[in-house]
Formats: C-alpha cells, structure tokens, sequence
C-alpha cells in the first residue's frame, strides 16, 4: 500500500471505521516487528511492541493530523515505544532461537553453517557499532542500511527531505565503520 491508500485508511479508521484500522494493521504489522527487532533484538518482545503500538495508536488516532503523512506519525509513536522499552532497568537483549514465527520474516539460512555463523556475528557486530550513534543517526542507519529500505521511502515515511537524510546517512555510515575499527582494534 502506498502512503495514500495507507492515509485514506487511516481517515477511515479515526471516523470509526474498524475494518479500517484492521487493514492497517495487517498491512503495517511485518514491518513494525521488523523495525521492532532492530532495536531489541528478540522476536518476542517485538511482537510485543508491536502490539502496543497499535494500542496506542488506536487510543490516539484522533489527535493525528490528516495533512501529515500517517507512516511518519505511526513511526515515531513505533520508535518511541522501542525506545522506552529499552530504557527500561530490567531488560536486557536477547535472541530467542528457534522462533517458528520468525522463518517468515528472516531471509532462509545459507548452506554453510560458518558463513551463518560469520553473518550472524557480524550483524552482532553492526548492531552494537550503531549505539555510537545519535538517536536520529540510529533509526535512518537501522532503516536503511540494516532493514535495507529505500532512502526516499524512508525519508518520506521519517518526515524529512531527502538530503538530510543522505546526510544523516553519510556520517552514520562512518561513525559505524569507526566503532568497527575500533572493536577490531580491542580484539
């Protein structure tokens, strides 16, 4: 669905229409868990998330303003929730192997558990690379380069031009690549 459909939607939904906030739902779901996932690392808590998002989304969808686009609205309640959620004392990141659910949202093994495993570290690798950076710097790295989402899609859905998002991009790319040169160099 594209930003318009996705708007109309949510006009319908904030006029009581249910079967209309149900299709958001079922259309945006995958791709809040996935965001979710990003930041905590548990497929669990992700669903969780999620699902509080809409929560809070359906008990505030009145004060959304319809001139504005709904993704970028729903975003940052999204990556707010996240944020809150690891701010909280008694969490900790954790990867919950074997998760069923999971295998639709991951890309399927590849046939050498070593490349696996070397993957799997490096993504380790880049994720904790990227709590060098700046909130803002964080969700533009995380959407773009880790979730691989189109730059313009991104900057659209993040309610910023274009360029700013190159530029965030940009030093984010080499503050990452300096945290790596330095794990490297701790090793």
């Amino acid at each position: 669905m594209d930003e318009r459909e996705l708007k109309a939607l949510a006009i319908a939904a904030q006029r009581g229409d249910e079967a209309g906030f149900r299709t958001l739902v079922e259309g945006l779901s995958r791709t809040l868990i996935a965001m979710a996932y990003r930041y905590v690392g548990d497929w669990e808590w992700a669903r969780d998330l999620t699902q509080d998002t809409w929560v809070r989304v359906h008990r505030n969808l009145a004060r959304w303003d319809p001139h504005r686009p709904f993704t970028a609205w729903l975003y940052a309640i999204h990556r707010n929730g996240c944020r809150d959620h690891l701010r909280r004392p008694w969490i900790r990141r954790e990867v919950t192997p074997g998760d069923p659910a999971v295998h639709e949202l991951q890309a399927p093994a590849p046939e050498n558990p070593e490349t696996e495993l070397e993957r799997r570290e490096f993504q380790e690798r880049i994720l904790a690379a990227s709590d060098a950076l700046s909130p803002a710097q964080k969700e533009v790295f995380l959407r773009v380069d880790v979730e691989q989402g189109d730059q313009q899609e991104v900057a659209r859905a993040m309610g910023i031009r274009f360029g700013t998002l190159r530029t965030t991009l940009h030093f984010a790319r080499k503050r990452v690549a300096a945290a790596l040169r330095e794990m490297e160099g701790n090793a």
